[in-house]
């Protein structure tokens, strides 16, 4: 098995063509071997019957043993030009009248009737010890006019050193034709084969030309036949996706540096200015408040991403539960109550129901949406925040406010990684880029699913979907 997986397939298909050639040459080889040896057998076995009704014929016109044993010659004569045929004549107490040649011994009463026309079934093989083989036929013949003399036993039998030697030039002519067959079957499947895999071959070259700076490139379907169109159509359905992966993370390191980088600019803008001349204690103490400010902003950026990699990754394990939403929801709201007095907004949480989710994720996906909906709703307005059973099996959450909202050609891109919306979002420096980001990560952990509408009246709508329990 090692050597047939170290061999390419053009070689395997001239094997496999080889071997279906030998097998069939073989079995017909085989066929016409059997059906020659049986129509010579046949014939062989027709000319010991024809001899048989000839002596039959000469036996008629003896009138006893004793006038065959005077004149042997006539019966000699009849194995003359058969060539192989051994005969005896003997008498009802088994002597022998006339001998020609030798043949083996045969019980009498397997012997053809004498009134009986001797049929194929009554000739059988026989091989002698010197590895001869041949027919033998026995039968009873009676001497004198319409049969009234005593009865003699003749026995024919015949060697076929012609049919041997015949089904043995056979033999080795289907040998050679055998070997000729297969060689030249394997060369002829070889050259078709290679022909036939050539736009394998070709799709090989295309995919082997594809590099990360041309990704854009695809393999031509139009010209591959139907077996290879479906493979080169799968290839560049994943050559879509990994120039999709490949430009979502060409820009989410570009967003990574320009995210990094305005929290690392500002600690050195401010560490230079307030190092360029002596300052007092409280200044320096600013400094610090600030600057701890901004590693708070790093240090939840690194968590963020963090989280974000193990979760595409599979590594968060789910610890679910059975949560009392109307609880939970009342929870995180109080805990929200001090930023949205100071936001001029108002909290409305109505939830019932229980949902099996994990406490911790969920509460995290939950206060991203609330926190982005109190930062982006203006004073005055009320954050509608619903959760309840669905009518068709699992569980919704729903987040909606009234503000700027959304332009239609920025949803599908709202929950990647580090995508800010200008017109909603300015002023968000104080947040990371990823709070949406893991929000959709969160809901692919628990098998459901997040979506957002934005209608023309401003109102914003964050929906979330979580499947039916054991689903």
């Amino acid at each position: 098995m090692t050597l047939w997986r170290g061999i390419s397939l053009t070689q395997r298909l001239s094997l496999l063509f080889a071997g279906v050639t030998a097998l069939v040459f073989a079995a017909t080889g085989f066929y016409l071997y059997q059906a020659l040896a049986r129509q010579l057998e046949i014939r062989n076995d027709a000319e010991l019957i024809g001899k048989l009704q000839q002596l039959r014929h000469l036996l008629s016109e003896v009138p006893d043993t004793a006038t065959i044993r005077a004149n042997p010659h006539r019966f000699h004569d009849v194995a003359i030009g058969t060539e192989g045929l051994r005969l005896h004549i003997l008498d009802k107490d088994g002597r022998v009248v006339v001998a020609v040649g030798a043949v083996p011994g045969m019980p009498l009463p397997a012997a053809v009737p004498a009134a009986d026309m001797p049929t194929a079934d009554a000739i059988h093989d026989w091989r002698m010890s010197d590895g001869g083989h041949g027919r033998l036929l026995a039968a009873w013949g009676r001497l004198g006019v319409n049969g009234a003399g005593p009865r003699v036993l003749v026995v024919l039998a015949r060697e076929s050193p012609e049919r041997m030697a015949l089904l043995q030039n056979y033999r080795t002519r289907l040998l050679i034709a055998l070997c000729a067959g297969v060689a030249a079957m394997a060369l002829l499947g070889f050259a078709v084969a290679r022909r036939g895999l050539a736009p394998l071959g070709r799709v090989t070259a295309a995919a082997g030309s594809i590099t990360p700076s041309q990704l854009d490139k695809r393999l031509d379907i139009a010209k591959a036949p139907a077996e290879i169109a479906e493979l080169a159509r799968a290839f560049n359905h994943m050559l879509d996706r990994l120039q999709e992966g490949y430009e979502r993370l060409s820009q989410f390191s570009a967003d990574l540096a320009h995210d990094l980088r305005t929290p690392i600019s500002n600690l050195m803008v401010e560490s230079q200015v307030i190092l360029a001349r002596p300052r007092s204690v409280e200044e320096y103490q600013a400094l610090l408040a600030s600057n701890i400010e901004e590693y708070e902003r790093l240090a939840r950026m690194a968590e963020s991403m963090l989280f974000l990699a193990r979760a595409d990754n599979a590594q968060i394990a789910l610890r679910r539960e059975d949560l009392d939403m109307g609880r939970e929801l009342d929870r995180i709201a109080e805990y929200f109550e001090g930023v949205a007095e100071e936001a001029g907004v108002t909290l409305a949480v109505n939830a019932a129901g229980t949902l099996n989710a994990d406490p911790v994720l969920l509460n995290r996906a939950l206060s991203n949406l609330i926190a982005n909906a109190i930062r982006y709703t203006p004073r005055g307005a009320t954050i509608r925040v619903t959760a309840q059973s669905r009518t068709g099996g699992g569980y919704g959450i729903e987040v909606a406010n009234r503000g700027a909202g959304i332009a239609p050609e920025h949803l599908g891109r709202l929950f990647d990684r580090f995508y800010r919306v200008d017109s909603a979002r300015a002023g968000s420096g104080a947040a990371s880029g990823l709070g949406l980001a893991i929000v959709k990560a969160v809901m692919v952990l628990h098998g459901g699913a997040v979506r957002v509408e934005s209608g023309k009246n401003g109102e914003t709508l964050f929906a979330l979907t979580f499947p039916a329990a054991g689903s």
